[in-house]
C-alpha cells in the first residue's frame, strides 16, 4: 500500500495519542520500551510508462551485462499520478557481478555536461541484478535515502531494478503529493508504438483458432458431451441427467423410462452392439 513519507500534522498528533495509549498499559520485560507505526493511503496508485526508445535501452543494458550495470532515466511527469521515462543515459561507473558505484569527480562533470534540459529531468535510477532477485538490498536502501534527503517538497523520483528474466521492483517517491509507491501500487506500462499496434493487429488476424467439427446430425458444437453422445444416437431432445446406465451411460432406463432406455431402439447403437 502506498506510504507517507513525512509526517503530516495530522499523522503526528495521531502518533501522539496512540503513543501515549501505549505508555498507559505498557509492561517491559526486559525493561526496554519500543515502538513501532505505519501509515498506508487507500485508493492510490501510480503508473510509470516507458517509451519504446527507453525501454529497448534498459533491456539491452540488462541482457548484454553480465555484471551490475546503472543508468539514469530522463522523466516527465503526466498528471497526478503518471510519470513518463523518456530517455536512458549510462553514467561513468565501476561494477562488480553485484555492485555499482562512482567515481564521484568523473560523475559529477558528467552530469554538469547534461544539456540544461535533460539534466532537470533526470530523476529515475535504475540498475540491473543481472540473475539475481529484483529486491532493493541495504546497498540500495541506502542509496536511496541519500537521493531523498536531496529531494526539495516539489520533486519525484523514480528507482527500478531489473534482471535478466526481465522482472522489475519499482519505487517512487512523490514529495509534492507526499507519496511513497512501490511495486504492486505501480503500474509499469510501454507508450503506445504505431508501428508495432499495427504489426500485433495483423498478426492476430492471421492467427486463430480451429473451429471443432460439427455432428453431421447435430449442426453446431456442444460443449456437454453427453449431448454429443445422445446427437450421435440419433437423440435430439433432452432430458435430465440421471445415474449411470450401461447402455447410454446418462439414465437409470428400468426406473425413468417407461421403455428402457432410449439408446437401446436406437439403429445406431444396435449396429455398434
Amino acid at each position: 500500500m502506498p506510504r507517507p513519507i513525512v509526517l503530516t500534522e495530522e499523522i503526528k498528533q495521531k502518533a501522539k495519542n496512540d503513543f501515549a495509549a501505549m505508555l498507559d498499559t505498557v509492561k517491559m520485560s526486559d525493561g526496554k520500551l519500543r515502538y513501532s507505526q505505519s501509515w498506508e493511503y487507500k485508493d492510490c496508485s501510480a503508473v510509470v510508462w516507458l517509451t519504446q526508445e527507453a525501454y529497448r535501452k534498459i533491456v539491452a543494458l540488462v541482457m548484454n551485462f553480465i555484471s551490475e550495470v546503472g543508468w539514469h532515466g530522463s522523466v516527465t511527469r503526466v498528471g497526478n499520478n503518471e510519470f513518463v521515462i523518456e530517455d536512458i543515459f549510462v553514467y561513468p561507473q565501476e561494477v562488480t557481478g553485484a555492485t555499482v558505484n562512482t567515481d564521484q569527480k568523473a560523475y559529477t562533470e558528467w552530469l554538469y555536461s547534461l544539456d540544461d534540459e535533460t539534466f532537470n529531468q533526470i530523476r529515475m535510477q535504475g540498475h540491473s541484478h543481472v540473475n539475481m532477485g529484483v529486491s532493493p538490498s541495504g546497498v540500495d536502501d541506502k542509496h536511496r535515502q541519500g537521493i531523498l534527503d536531496q529531494l526539495e517538497s516539489d520533486m519525484f523520483y523514480v528507482f527500478m531494478i531489473w534482471n535478466k528474466s526481465l522482472t522489475v521492483h519499482t519505487l517512487i517517491y512523490d514529495m509534492a503529493r507526499n507519496v511513497l509507491y512501490e511495486d504492486k501500487d505501480i503500474g509499469v506500462k510501454l507508450v503506445d508504438d504505431e508501428a508495432m499496434d499495427g504489426f500485433l493487429a495483423d498478426a492476430k488476424a492471421k492467427v486463430q483458432k480451429p473451429t471443432p467439427p460439427a455432428n453431421k446430425k447435430n449442426k453446431g458444437w456442444s460443449k456437454n458431451p453427453k449431448e454429443d453422445h445422445l446427437a450421435q444416437l440419433g437423440l435430439t431432445e433432452s432430458f435430465d441427467e440421471h445415474d449411470y446406465c450401461t447402455l447410454c451411460g446418462m439414465c437409470r432406463a428400468h426406473e425413468l423410462e417407461p421403455f428402457g432406455c432410449r439408446a437401446a431402439y436406437t439403429s445406431l447403437f444396435a449396429q455398434g452392439g
